[in-house]
């Protein structure tokens, strides 16, 4: 694989480090303004002691809101995989001259745990290793193996923002678990919002800087400083659309390259149960590279089908 050409791996990852972190922690996360002191709760001694929110005009709706006890177990590990088979107009070849569009798998297993440590921040430990196969092209496969640890914290006075930051490292091969094609260690910070969140609807945002500690090959050493959005609509109790943009600037430590990257995805999701999910979706990518003649410019066009499953443990 043309080393410049791993840096297109992100196309061909389904995944969200904004949606990844918001979604684990969202249990956590309340309103950071409410109209009654939380002291005279005592969610300590709920268990023996039933104690209820304070009237709302809400209630004749809701019902009684009783005070949940305290949770002193230990937080869930989070076990997720993936599988998809989707087509693109433009699979990555060992040259740009080999570019061409094909059919591909992609398969990821992550497992995830991020327990609380105290006064709002977790500790955010992780790793997930994906595969990737082409059919009727000259791209080669390829996998992907991304372990991280760090922390995470909410900030309820800025209405529950998240912060995080870790150290990643990441590991590509071609083919074959033994053979190499690119290893980085970096940092990665950033934040995290939803914006809005109603029944039917939720709109998050995020911005995040990952810098470089070291890279294999030297000359895909490099910051990347990226924002992302995400608008989620709820058709039906189990059935749901996303549209989400991302973008990025990557700035090569090396000969002065800069590259600028959109990903625009929609995707459309049916949960048959709590633990499966079953989507379709379609992303279209643009990178524009400072590099001479266009070397490494890439464009294309991506649509599949996939299945999801989650596990809590």
């Amino acid at each position: 694989m043309k080393s410049s050409h791993v840096l297109l791996i992100p196309v061909f990852m389904a995944t969200s480090v904004h949606a990844d972190v918001l979604s684990d922690l969202s249990p956590f996360l309340g309103s950071s303004r409410p109209d009654y002191d939380p002291a005279s709760l005592q969610p300590d001694s709920a268990m023996e002691n039933p104690s209820y929110a304070p009237f709302s005009p809400a209630d004749s709706d809701l019902g009684v809101q009783q005070i949940l006890g305290t949770y002193s177990g230990r937080s869930p590990v989070n076990v997720t995989f993936d599988t998809s088979a989707s087509y693109t107009g433009n699979a990555p070849g060992e040259t740009s001259l080999d570019d061409e569009a094909a059919w591909f798998s992609a398969s990821r297993l992550a497992v995830s745990w991020r327990p609380r440590i105290a006064y709002g921040w977790f500790a955010d430990i992780g790793l997930a290793q994906g595969i990737y196969r082409f059919e009727g092209s000259k791209a080669r496969d390829f996998e992907n193996f991304e372990p991280y640890i760090g922390v995470v914290k909410s900030i309820p006075d800025l209405d529950d923002l998240i912060f995080f930051a870790r150290y990643e490292y990441q590991r590509i091969t071609t083919g074959s678990l033994s053979d190499g094609d690119y290893s980085a260690q970096r940092i990665r910070t950033g934040l995290q919002k939803n914006l809005l969140l109603t029944s039917r609807y939720q709109l998050s945002a995020g911005v995040d800087a990952a810098f470089d500690i070291s890279a294999n090959p030297d000359a895909l050493e490099r910051n990347s400083y990226s924002v992302d959005m995400s608008y989620t609509y709820w058709i039906a109790d189990k059935l749901s659309s996303t549209l989400s943009w991302t973008g990025s600037m990557w700035d090569f430590r090396h000969d002065g390259r800069e590259d600028l990257s959109q990903i625009v995805g929609l995707e459309l999701t049916w949960m048959p149960c709590e633990n499966t999910r079953i989507f379709t979706n379609i992303f279209y990518t643009n990178i524009d590279s400072n590099a001479a003649l266009g070397a490494n410019d890439y464009e294309a066009w991506q649509s599949g089908i996939g299945l999801g499953l989650n596990h809590s443990f």
